[in-house]
């Protein structure tokens, strides 16, 4: 365990203020942006947690001998459960309630037939840190080292007054507010349950390779590839194997105003031995399009749509075998030569239950 706050929020925002400070001077309008590239999304749902995730990457490369390093803290809200649940909190909206082990004990005996039953209300911190290094003009090498622990958190107010207009989501009246309970059901037992907050811990490393394998005045497309190494475990005692992925990269520019990012990639899960335990997440294809402004001096807004296929085989009563796609929208903000600020507002489309509901990230990037 690492000693840092259950929310890296508020420490993140006093140290980029801080390294806002201390950076250069803001540059002349006419020197290079330092581009951060598209913004970094990954979906917080906690089976997702343990495993390697399909990441936007931007195609470009750095630069032979080039840096470019930043700091992420991503903080992303969790309501979601399966759907025999779903209809239990529909019926019991009176007052609202804080799961216990022995009110899941009791469901799980109820329903001894259910393949998996899940309950996940929470919110969960993810702090990255990546490097990427120019090899050559054509080829990157890049580190992205993580911290990730989970709580009550703080959104669940904002997120209710959000489903006010129109957005309901079944149950979420009926639970308290900012509470913890991670709880997975199999074959009427409680193979996990927790609701004690998790500090930021540290978790599988991944190193990836980027290389450039066309580049026009419109046009750049590269391959990438990444490995996710299994030395951590996550709750508590699951432990994930060699994820890998392999994606195509590409970036079109149609003007000198507006960047399009694209990317596709499939995801192989290095485990393949699913008997007896909940987290049997299959290999995945996963992709995004970003689209970005870049007619302005000092701001970057941009849209990107992160989607994925399913998580699991089809299981009766949830629906984590559907695809879910996710949205980020926000903006880049030049703070220096050298730096840059990205600010992301995160939620989910498809609302099958199988993604986080409602996130932030703030980002610093810099290129030494």
């Amino acid at each position: 365990m690492v000693g840092m706050p259950r929310s890296g929020f508020p420490l993140f925002c006093r140290l980029a203020a801080a390294l806002a400070l201390a950076l250069p001077g803001q540059a002349q309008d006419a020197a290079p942006w330092p581009d951060p590239g598209p913004p970094s999304t990954r979906d917080l749902f906690p089976l997702n947690l343990p495993l390697l995730t399909y990441r936007p990457v931007a195609a470009p490369t750095v630069g032979k001998g080039q840096w470019r390093v930043s700091v992420q803290v991503t903080e992303e809200n969790t309501f979601e459960f399966s759907d025999p649940i779903k209809d239990l909190l529909a019926r019991d909206a009176q007052g609202r309630i804080t799961p216990t082990l022995a009110g899941a004990q009791q469901l799980a005996a109820s329903m001894p037939d259910a393949p998996l039953l899940f309950f996940f209300d929470g919110e969960v911190t993810r702090t990255d840190l990546s490097a990427r290094y120019g090899l050559s003009d054509s080829t990157d090498l890049a580190l992205v080292l993580t911290w990730q622990g989970y709580g009550g958190g703080f959104l669940d107010g904002l997120i209710e007054d959000f489903h006010k207009l129109g957005f309901e989501q079944t149950g979420r009246e009926a639970i308290a507010r900012n509470q913890l309970t991670f709880t997975a059901i199999q074959k009427g037992q409680v193979i996990f349950f927790t609701q004690t907050a998790l500090r930021a811990k540290f978790e599988d490393p991944m190193l990836a390779l980027i290389h450039r394998f066309h580049e026009s005045g419109r046009w750049t497309f590269s391959f990438m590839g990444v490995m996710k190494f299994p030395l951590t475990e996550s709750f508590g005692h699951y432990q994930s194997d060699w994820d890998s992925s392999l994606a195509l990269l590409g970036q079109w520019r149609p003007s000198e105003r507006q960047v399009v990012d694209i990317g596709f990639a499939y995801l192989r899960r290095g485990l393949k031995d699913y008997a007896g335990d909940p987290f049997f997440i299959r290999d995945q294809i996963a992709g995004h399009i970003g689209w970005e402004w870049r007619g302005w001096s000092r701001v970057r807004p941009f849209l990107v749509i992160v989607g994925q296929s399913g998580l699991a085989p089809p299981v009766q009563g949830d629906k984590l075998d559907k695809p879910s796609f996710i949205h980020d929208l926000g903006v880049h903000v030049r703070i220096g030569e050298r730096s840059a600020l990205t600010f992301s507002y995160i939620n989910n489309i498809t609302h099958n239950e199988n993604t986080a509901d409602m996130g932030f990230a703030l980002r610093l990037t810099v290129r030494p």
